[in-house]
């Protein structure tokens, strides 16, 4: 299975990046750009909740009535807005200037609930590590949604900084600190020419051990199906990542640092 897949780039289309059931269990992941001859995109939820993350725009997005405008970002220094679409719910996306990236992610969702926009504003902030290895995270769709299985945000790694620090990992039942989700990272760069680095590897004990390192430019996704993630910054470029998380539990933060470099913590 390819871990790492390149930006799919800047033409109009619908760019699948994952499906459920097909490479991950637990999670779908899509690349949507709009623009050109392409100002909207129609599709259905069916069995999935999904989450809609927009990087640039302005968007609407309307859901059987529901509807909501989000505007454009100014940078991805910033957080921007997210919106949350139950299952059983038929979608429109429409640029309303411009070009438009959005990232689509879905889960085995349940029906019932209205869609929501969660704004900058309305995510949590909370601010993580400390040194060369601090970054802000928002949470937009944590508690404050009755989601069936996403959990999904934003992280702003600093040029030159690491985040997912220390390395953790979520892909087994270890209470109370750890159940097993899968994770999609998916990266922005600014400026865009630069790059970062993850690497994706597995606890020594792992049946099926594996250890990856990748360049990780603007655009790119990286699946995480098991094993501790970090991810650092070359200086000067700011790395924005939609994580989005889904698996046999949903509570952030149920994970276990890799023992060999927990004592960052203290230090």
């Amino acid at each position: 299975m390819t871990l790492h897949i390149k930006s799919p780039g800047d033409a109009p289309g619908v760019y699948p990046i994952v499906r459920r059931g097909q490479g991950l269990k637990y999670l779908s992941f899509t690349v949507i750009r709009l623009g050109g001859s392409l100002r909207e995109h129609v599709f259905e939820s069916g069995e999935e909740e999904i989450s809609l993350d927009f990087y640039s725009g302005p968007v609407r997005v309307e859901s059987e009535g529901w509807s909501a405008d989000v505007p454009a970002r100014a940078s991805i220094g910033e957080p921007g807005s997210m919106v949350y679409i139950p299952a059983g719910r038929k979608v429109k996306l429409t640029c309303l200037d411009g070009e438009a990236r959005i990232t689509a992610a879905g889960a085995q969702g349940k029906s019932g609930i209205e869609p929501a926009h969660i704004p900058p504003t309305g995510a949590m902030k909370n601010s993580v590590g400390k040194d060369n290895w601090s970054r802000t995270v928002y949470t937009h769709i944590g508690n404050n949604l009755a989601a069936a299985h996403l959990i999904c945000g934003e992280t702003i790694n600093r040029p030159g900084g690491w985040s997912s620090c220390p390395p953790h990992k979520h892909d087994r039942f270890a209470p109370p600190s750890e159940v097993p989700m899968e994770e999609a990272y998916s990266f922005l760069v600014e400026p865009r020419q630069g790059f970062g680095f993850m690497r994706v590897y597995t606890d020594p004990a792992d049946p099926d051990p594996f250890d990856h390192a990748y360049a990780v430019e603007n655009g790119d996704t990286v699946l995480i199906p098991r094993g501790y993630h970090p991810v650092v910054a070359c200086p000067g470029y700011t790395l924005n990542y939609t994580w989005v998380l889904a698996g046999e539990g949903r509570t952030y933060g149920a994970w276990s640092d890799d023992p060999k470099h927990a004592w960052i913590k203290t230090a």
